[in-house]
């Protein structure tokens, strides 16, 4: 991150016009000139803060998920770690897909090209599979929680069942606002919530 003021407004700018252009034109078809002016930027401003095309896009797509997916939540409900009750722990899965389908509404199309463009190219792919196993782990943390409470199942899996059930939101998620298949929000996320906590062996609320 760039230590003056100026600095973080000019990579701020490129970062919105990476957006605008990737998003336009798509990641293969983007150019750092087209970026530049974009950002109302030399083309040469460009390299004092990114390396390359394929590095502003990770970087973008990267602040995306800091500043909705990744934003750190209190440890516990209670903030002391005191275990949750059954309905503060429905209520903890509810916001956590919640908080999904709110970032993905938001960023669609950047989250929609991140998913094509990490199809071919292999520097993006692994960005791709990094991404996925902070929410595996994530996920993972919150169920051995629950196993550790008396809420969940205590013979499951906890790093299978979070990538199952990562999959799970991901990829209904992904053909409802992507690809436009037709559902309605509120009975969507009641439907993920009871899906998720029932497979983890919750009570129901």
């Amino acid at each position: 991150m760039p230590s003056t003021a100026r600095g973080r407004r000019t990579r701020s700018l490129l970062l919105d016009g990476a957006r605008t252009v990737f998003e336009r034109d798509g990641f293969l078809d983007a150019r750092v000139a087209d970026i530049a002016a974009a950002a109302g930027t030399g083309h040469g401003s460009f390299y004092t803060y990114f390396d390359s095309k394929a590095d502003v896009f990770r970087t973008l797509v990267n602040e995306v998920m800091e500043s909705g997916l990744y934003a750190p939540e209190p440890t516990g409900p209670h903030g002391d770690g005191r275990p949750p009750t059954l309905a503060e722990a429905w209520d903890r899965i509810e916001r956590g897909n919640r908080r999904y389908l709110g970032l993905f509404r938001r960023d669609r199309k950047l989250l929609a090209l991140f998913e094509q463009v990490a199809s071919f190219d292999d520097e993006m792919r692994r960005y791709r599979l990094e991404l996925r196993e902070r929410s595996v782990a994530r996920a993972e943390t919150g169920i051995r929680r629950l196993q550790e409470w008396g809420l969940a199942d205590d013979d499951l899996d906890p790093v299978l069942a979070s990538h199952a059930l990562n999959s799970m939101v991901t990829q209904y998620i992904y053909y409802w606002l992507v690809l436009g298949q037709d559902h309605d929000e509120e009975e969507s996320v009641a439907v993920l919530t009871r899906l998720w906590g029932r497979s983890l062996g919750l009570p129901r609320r």
